[in-house]
């Protein structure tokens, strides 16, 4: 490895320190709406009275999996939160928070593995 690469590569693992620092400082802000804990997810949900349709998102963007219909969003919320104690997901960013949709994905993505890509990287909750 020349003296180049090595640089690089020490830059590169600097980079991503920092990154991962900078969210953890954000989900420690109580000011910040946009990155919070998997259990503040019900206090965040904008979403109304009435069934939903929840799903849970792969990392790639593709469907990991439809839930289904549930009658209330706290049903839905219960469903993800579920599924995201299985995969380890303990944050998440809140995309979008609106009357009609609730989407969040995980914070801290995880390309480990010969199933990159594929495991559980978000949910989303619609208005059914």
């Amino acid at each position: 490895m020349g003296p180049f690469e090595a640089l690089f590569l020490v830059c590169a693992l600097i980079l991503v320190v920092v990154i991962f620092l900078i969210k953890e400082k954000r989900l420690e802000d109580p000011d910040r709406l946009d990155t919070i804990y998997v259990e503040q997810m019900r206090e965040a949900c904008s979403l109304g009275e009435g069934p939903v349709v929840a799903t849970l998102i792969r990392q790639s963007g593709n469907l990991y999996r439809d839930l289904g219909t549930f009658d209330t969003a706290e049903a839905a919320m219960n469903a993800i939160e579920k599924s995201f104690r299985r995969g380890k997901i303990e944050s998440v960013f809140l995309q979008e928070n609106t009357q009609a949709r609730f989407q969040v994905i995980r914070l801290h993505r995880s390309d480990r593995g010969k199933a990159e890509g594929k495991k559980l990287g978000g949910a989303v909750i619609e208005r059914a």
